[in-house]
């Protein structure tokens, strides 16, 4: 019986010890990443950039009503005591969560007059996380 000729090695083979050494040098780069990099703006809690410890009542008219992700949003005219009209950015959660708390979208209609109960923004003017809408008809949605 013949012997069997046994297949030369690939160049490109790489050893066990070759591998482990690899793993760890991107362990390494990526703990030393993490430490020395500027941290990410992505998300936000509500503590951090809304006054849980105040609730404001807004109402006017809605000029937008966007339904994206993560956070919806509507924008409304409010006039002023004086009578100057003054846009607010209303604030909301994510799609999914508006619908399933009853706020379908059309039920806001541009132009329709909305109340809008929430907490004011710590960090720019004019600007809200919606706790409650009161429609033109008096229903009171709460996601």
């Amino acid at each position: 019986m013949a012997a069997i000729p046994r297949m030369p090695k690939s160049p490109n083979r790489t050893s066990r010890a070759a591998l482990a050494r690899g793993a760890a040098i991107a362990s390494l780069l990526m703990l030393v990443t993490s430490i020395y990099s500027p941290p990410a703006l992505a998300h936000h809690s509500v503590p951090v950039n809304f006054d849980q410890s105040k609730e404001i009542t807004i109402t006017g008219a809605l000029t937008e009503a966007k339904w994206i992700n993560p956070h919806s949003r509507f924008r409304i005219d409010v006039k002023q005591d004086d009578g100057k009209t003054v846009e607010w950015l209303v604030e909301m959660g994510a799609v999914n969560t508006m619908r399933r708390a009853g706020f379908e979208i059309e039920k806001f209609v541009v132009g329709d007059t909305l109340t809008i109960i929430g907490w004011p923004s710590r960090g720019r003017d004019r600007s809200m996380l919606l706790r409650t809408a009161v429609l033109k008809d008096g229903t009171k949605l709460t996601p």
